[in-house]
């Protein structure tokens, strides 16, 4: 609920109880509406935090993709002529028949 239409409801409030009345309970009164109102700030200040957040991450974002498209990429067959190079290794040739290293 936004302060103005808070603050109706409490004033509707007060005029149907009565001056008398209404002074015993103004202090808790009172207390209701700076809560209110600072809740308001507080949820205020949060959205204005996220909207920042969000337009952050998607500069980020944009910055980032044009940094991924500045990287030199390899050509496949290239890549595959330097995996034929690269010696292949047996996993089991390293144990003996008692799962130690060998020497």
């Amino acid at each position: 609920m936004e302060y103005k239409e808070y603050d109706s409801k409490m004033t509707s409030m007060l005029e149907k109880i009565g001056n008398d009345s209404a002074n015993l309970i103004l202090d808790d009164v009172a207390v209701l509406l700076t809560d209110n109102k600072n809740m308001n700030q507080e949820l205020l200040n949060k959205d204005n935090e996220i909207k920042r957040l969000n337009d952050l991450t998607a500069r980020l974002q944009k910055v980032n993709g044009n940094l991924l498209l500045q990287i030199p990429v390899q050509k496949e067959d290239k890549i595959e002529s330097e995996k034929a190079e690269s010696p292949k290794y047996n996993i089991n040739e390293a144990f003996d028949e008692f799962g130690n290293f060998k020497h």
